[in-house]
């Protein structure tokens, strides 16, 4: 069997020319010839070996152990995730109804923020205007130039999106931070033009990373811009 694999060996020999020794001398030659094929020592019955030794029972063991381990591991992911997804939607519902009690789109800015940090316990969450909002709302006060300035670049891609930002857009975006951390924006567009942003963010650069998706904050930001409060200036 020199110079050939047992399965090639095998393959070229009726099963009756295959002896036991013949599998044992194989095994004898390739000690590590399990390490590979972990699957087999799930269907194998070996008797235990000698002492000083570590039996294929003790490897079917560990095989078992480790699957067992990651099948856990795996259950307990899906649970977090699916009481993630139940706390967010309950978070949402609470949020959505909140709105539509809003009457006036002049407080809806400070009803999006409380609402974001007492449902959802994020660390910073804003409601900005933008210029256009003011010009077509009316009643609403549009932020500071420059910093309209940094938001407008961020959202210059015009879709919501999450990553880490510097200190200045963390200050732009969420006036009581004054550090790099990360975040989530969404963009609120009236009529194609873009009117104003929301956003959830964090001192830890690491909490909104390009994994974390913006599905929840895109929704909300429809639900804003559809609410009955925020209507357009009638145009002459």
């Amino acid at each position: 069997m020199t110079g050939e694999t047992f399965s090639e060996s095998s393959a070229a020999l009726p099963s009756e020319m295959l002896s036991a020794d013949d599998v044992a001398s194989f095994l004898t030659q390739h000690p590590d010839f399990f390490e590979d094929r972990k699957e087999l020592l799930e269907t194998l019955e070996i008797p235990h070996g000698g002492a000083g030794s570590i039996s294929l029972v003790e490897r079917q063991v560990n095989v078992l152990r480790e699957r067992n381990i990651a099948m856990r591991s795996r259950l307990a992911e899906l649970t977090h995730n699916a009481e993630t997804s139940e706390s967010i939607l309950e978070a949402s519902q609470r949020m959505i109804l909140t709105l539509l009690q809003c009457q006036e789109v002049a407080h809806l800015g400070s009803t999006i923020e409380t609402g974001l940090l007492d449902f959802f316990g994020v660390e910073y969450a804003s409601h900005v205007w933008l210029t256009p909002a003011s010009e077509s709302l009316g009643d609403v006060v549009a932020c500071a130039t420059d910093r309209q300035n940094i938001i407008e670049t961020l959202l210059r891609r015009q879709r919501a999106y999450c990553g880490v930002f510097r200190a200045d857009e963390m200050s732009a975006m969420f006036p009581g931070c004054a550090s790099e951390g990360s975040a989530a924006i969404a963009p609120l567009h009236l009529n194609g033009v873009l009117i104003g942003a929301i956003g959830v963010g964090s001192s830890d650069v690491n909490r909104y990373d390009n994994t974390v998706g913006t599905l929840f904050l895109e929704n909300l930001a429809e639900v804003v811009m559809h609410l009955p409060c925020v209507e357009p200036i009638p145009t002459t």
